[in-house]
This record gives C-alpha cells, structure tokens and sequence, in this order.
C-alpha cells in the first residue's frame, strides 16, 4: 500500500484520475441535458452526437481498463528505496565491518600463537573473508536492484501523470463545448482521438516497466543463484589439529 504524500507523483496521476472520472460524468450530464432540449424534428442533428457519446463511452471503458491494474497495484517508490538503504546500511556496511575485522592481519591468533592449531584456523580466515566480501556484494546487489525499480516505477507515474493531464484538459475543453449541440459532435470525435492516444501512451509506459521488472527478474534470479552458491556452512578449521595441547605454541 502507497503511503499518502510519500510518492506526490502517484498521489498527482490519482488526483488527475479523479478529475478525468469527475469531468467525463459532468461531460455526460451536459449532453444527455442539452439533447433533452432538442426538438424531435431536429433528430437527425442528435443521432451524430448519439453514436459519438457511445463511442466515447465505450473508449472510455478500454481506458479504464488499461489503467484499473495501476490503480489497485500504484507500488511504492519510496519504501522500495527505504528498503534499499537498509540492505546497504543494516547489512552491506556490517558485513564489510565484519569482514574487516577477522582479516589476517587483524588477528591476534595468527601473531601470538604458532603450531599446528594456528595453521588450521589462520587456513579458514581467507574463506570467512570471502564469504563475508560475497554476503556484501550481495547486500549492495540488492540494493542497487530495489533502487533500479524504485526509478522505474517514478518514471512509469511521471509519464503517466503527463498522459492523463493532458487528457484531463481534452476532457475539460470537451464539456464547455457540450453547451452547444452544433459544437457537440467535432468535439466528441477530438476528445475520443485523444483518449485513444492516451490509451496507447499508457500501454507503451506499461510496456517500459514491464521491460524493466523482466530485467530485475533476471537479476534476482541472479542474486538467488549467488546465495545458494554461498552454502549453509560457515567455513570452520580442523578440529583435529587443535586437540592437543602441543597444536598451539606461543610467539617467542
């Protein structure tokens, strides 16, 4: 669910909606009024209005259609990016930290204490560095991932918003026409022209995210494939060569 006032893009593009339903009704109301008021010897001037106020409806219908998934489904920019800094921050810069602070020349073992035991746990080191460094990277992948979406979905709602504001003034200049029956029709078959090419804009930005969510499957297949390369064990030494008092022998 999208936080109010956290993404004012999508928050404008369902306001614009909210117009467009707002002014498409009082567009109807205005016709149906005015045709009222027209003579029966005068049908044959209603009959164009007519079909054009049906062909609109039923354009209007393809639109909302187009956009009804959009609406249930706005997603949320911000929390994706929210998200995002806390795989950097909670687990990419910790595990950094970590990583850091068992490297070779961090440890104490590997300077105070030689033998057969010091080998065994200075051989594991290398491969706790490196599953820590591929833990990081993976935290910063994901990061990156969550961001690229979080973009998409802005730049999806950006175009979106031009779209519909646009439609919204097609709709607007339509109704004011809607007082005069002789206007009425050339303005119907303008308004119906751009609602149809609002419609295809839409399907080309659904297109763009769709494009970019394919991407980000593919990288989450990715990420996946990595964390099952990582295992389920911790690297661990040899047991075997630290159970004898003899396997551990202090620095001289």
């Amino acid at each position: 669910m999208t936080t109010a006032g956290a993404n004012p893009v999508i928050d404008q593009s369902m306001e614009k909606l909210r117009e467009i339903e707002d002014k498409i009704r009082e567009l109807f109301d205005k016709v149906n009024d005015v045709m009222s008021w027209v003579p029966d010897i005068l049908s044959d001037l209603i009959e164009p209005v007519r079909r054009g106020m049906n062909a609109l409806n039923a354009k209007m219908t393809e639109f909302w259609d187009a956009i009804n998934r959009f609406i249930k489904y706005k997603g949320d920019p911000a929390k994706l990016r929210r998200v995002a800094a806390e795989w950097s921050d909670r687990i990419g810069n910790s595990v950094e930290d970590i990583a850091g602070s068992v490297s070779l020349d961090k440890l104490k073992t590997n300077i105070e204490w030689t033998g057969k035991a010091a080998e065994a746990y200075k051989a594991t080191v290398p491969a706790q560095v490196a599953g820590l460094n591929s833990l990081k990277e993976l935290g910063l992948q994901i990061r990156n991932s969550l961001v690229s979406l979080a973009n998409g979905l802005d730049s999806f709602w950006t175009q979106m918003y031009g779209t519909l504001a646009g439609l919204s003034i097609a709709v607007a200049a339509a109704a004011v026409s809607a007082i005069s029956i002789v206007g009425l029709p050339a303005a119907i078959v303008i308004l119906i022209g751009v609602i149809g090419a609002g419609i295809a804009s839409i399907f080309t930005t659904i297109s763009a995210v769709d494009s970019l969510t394919n991407s980000i499957g593919v990288e989450q297949t990715a990420i996946q494939d990595k964390v099952n390369s990582l295992g389920a064990a911790w690297p661990k030494a040899n047991t075997e060569s630290m159970s004898h008092s003899s396997d551990w022998k202090r620095q001289s």
